[in-house]
């Protein structure tokens, strides 16, 4: 089971969601089995707001991707959390492995995170397009 593409104009970020998603905390991101049922990881990503694009580094061969990759254009949700305040980002994901996306995504990741990621085998980047933002306290 897919969620339906979203309609309509994208949710309005403000500065203090922006603010609160610049801290470099980790997320949970979670995507959908083929059977429908939730898989939820605890990742480290980036938020660019003016491309409204999270980016998260990973492995071809985890569950996340072959999530992804099952359901081409699958809708994801990536929640940070704080205390009580938190901030979900919605939107369609892609799985890229082309070498100047996993650079981009490398180059914002060691920006946010202070050091480098871990460089595996088979990385690739999957990108969110973000339409929809919750958040409380933010």
């Amino acid at each position: 089971m897919t969620l339906p593409p979203r309609r309509g104009r994208a949710t309005a970020v403000t500065s203090a969601v922006d603010a609160f998603l610049a801290q470099p905390h980790t997320a949970v991101l979670t995507t959908l089995r083929p059977d429908g049922s939730p898989h939820l990881a605890p990742v480290r990503f980036t938020w660019d707001p003016r491309a409204r694009l999270a980016r998260v580094l990973t492995v071809r061969t985890t569950r996340k991707v072959r999530n992804v990759l099952a359901a081409p254009g699958a809708r994801v949700g990536l929640c940070q959390v704080d205390g009580f305040r938190w901030v979900t980002l919605e939107g369609s994901a892609q799985v890229l492995d082309a070498p100047e996306r996993v650079a981009e995504g490398v180059r914002r990741y060691a920006e946010r995170y202070w050091s480098a990621p871990p460089a595996p085998p088979g990385r690739v980047v999957l990108e969110i397009a973000v339409d929809r933002v919750l958040s409380l306290n933010c």
